[in-house]
């Protein structure tokens, strides 16, 4: 069951009778669950993103930060990847792990992306396209890497070098390109 802290009050109280209606012969019944189902999804996912949001310049809430950042990856919220997109380079080290971290662990943006999957691809491309950074570089490679695979990301990459507006343009996807090879 949802925590209550995300304004699952009523749906933790009535959720027994909510599943039973998603049940019922009748297509108006079912459909008036459906649809407390899905807003109360909404205000979930609006309830994290304000977490992410309240923390994202608190230092000491990095990893308040990261837990929810791959939360809306888990919950597949594409009305996060504007939010997520921006912070691709939000960094969580952890000093105290004897272990080196992963991309994907050291950017929560990059994981929570890749588990949204196909939606996150074009604000992704067009953030790559537009900046001269090789970390944002670095993690959007990643992030192309993990939904597509290798190949096919090689393939988008390369289409969207031949449409890209400027040479500008071209030259970072080309970069990216690049940084997609040296990635494990």
């Amino acid at each position: 069951m949802i925590c209550a802290s995300f304004g699952a009050q009523t749906r933790k109280s009535g959720g027994n009778r909510m599943y039973i209606e998603l049940e019922s012969e009748s297509p108006e019944i079912r459909a008036k669950a459906s649809e407390q189902v899905l807003a109360g999804r909404k205000a979930d996912i609006g309830a994290v993103l304000k977490v992410v949001e309240k923390y994202l310049g608190d230092d000491s809430r990095r990893g308040t930060v990261k837990d929810n950042m791959l939360l809306l990856g888990k919950l597949r919220a594409v009305e996060a990847v504007g939010l997520l997109v921006r912070n691709l380079t939000f960094e969580v080290f952890y000093k105290n792990t004897k272990r080196p971290q992963t991309i994907e662990d050291l950017y929560p943006a990059v994981q929570a992306l890749i588990d949204i999957g196909t939606p996150s691809l074009g604000p992704v491309l067009e953030r790559l396209a537009a900046e001269d950074d090789e970390l944002l570089h670095r993690t959007g490679a990643a992030v192309l890497l993990g939904i597509l695979g290798r190949s096919h990301a090689r393939a988008l990459l390369k289409e969207e070098m031949g449409s890209a507006k400027s040479v500008s343009a071209q030259v970072r996807l080309r970069k990216v390109g690049t940084l997609l090879e040296t990635l494990p």
